[in-house]
């Protein structure tokens, strides 16, 4: 179970050293005939859980957040709970992420401050916390490693729902995009085109920090290409068709208001690969 935890837990962090960390921590935790393993679990664990934190939630984007109060008996006025908030939800106000995300962040920010709180003591060694029985260590480890698993799985949660409940505007957004600038890759294929219809596939939620959430979009689009001019066809000298190419961009809007959108002007990326497959070939 613990082995299923800890794999779990590694799959979802960002770098090498923090996956070596982990598995170092586990190792000292199997030590059976070291009296201090879970204490030195304990203290590699805690340093992880740090290191996670730091990497997902700098100072500075915290205290920008609108939500953000410092806390007095903090040296900088920034919490555990603080970083866990902003991994959760960024700057996204805590109304938004309750109301219209309906998620609740609070249990899951609880229980990894209290099992990350029950850790510690551990790293202070005298007679209380000196050779833990093994099942003890092992449950109490394994508690931690699905308290931090569970926020970073929270956190995906909320950048899901969040692309979900801002789709339609999404789509709104790309079509204005589509219409507004020159795809150069289309307009390479022939004389003339225009979009015929945008199909958005996929929404994800990149990045959400203390001021703005990004995203990125991607699905299909469908063209009307014309070669020659309008004259040229009604000579039947011309000739037009229709195509299907993938295309993906990118997106912004800001934590206040998530709905109003904005496209990244220069992102939307339309891959028309496919029609010059064999073209090479046959010339």
């Amino acid at each position: 179970m613990l082995n299923d935890s800890a794999n779990n837990l590694s799959a979802q962090l960002s770098s090498e050293f923090q996956k070596r960390l982990l598995a170092a921590s586990i190792k000292s935790l199997e030590d059976a005939s070291n009296p201090l393993s879970f204490n030195n679990f304990c203290t590699g664990y805690r340093e992880l859980v740090r290191h996670v934190l730091s990497d997902l939630a700098p100072d500075a984007e915290i205290k920008a957040c609108t939500w953000y109060v410092p806390d007095k008996t903090s040296r900088t006025g920034i919490t555990r709970a603080h970083a866990i908030s902003y991994v959760l939800q960024g700057g996204l106000t805590n109304d938004y992420v309750t109301d219209t995300l309906e998620i609740d962040v609070l249990d899951e920010k609880k229980e990894l401050i209290s099992a990350i709180n029950k850790l510690n003591k551990y790293t202070h060694v005298n007679e209380g916390t000196f050779g833990i029985d093994a099942s003890r260590a092992s449950a109490e480890a394994a508690l931690a490693i699905d308290s931090l698993f569970s926020v970073l799985g929270l956190a995906n949660q909320c950048r899901a729902q969040l692309a979900q409940a801002i789709e339609a505007q999404i789509h709104e957004e790309v079509v204005a995009l589509a219409i507004s600038e020159t795809i150069i890759t289309i307009d390479e294929l022939a004389s003339h085109h225009c979009v015929d219809e945008i199909d958005v596939e996929e929404v994800t939620v990149t990045r959400v920090c203390s001021e703005f959430i990004h995203l990125r979009a991607s699905g299909t689009m469908g063209v009307k290409l014309q070669w020659g001019s309008n004259g040229d066809l009604r000579r039947g000298e011309g000739a037009t068709g229709s195509e299907s190419f993938p295309f993906s961009c990118e997106l912004q809007s800001h934590v206040e208001d998530p709905a109003e959108l904005e496209a990244i002007e220069d992102t939307l990326c339309v891959d028309t690969s496919s029609w010059w497959d064999g073209y090479y070939d046959e010339a």
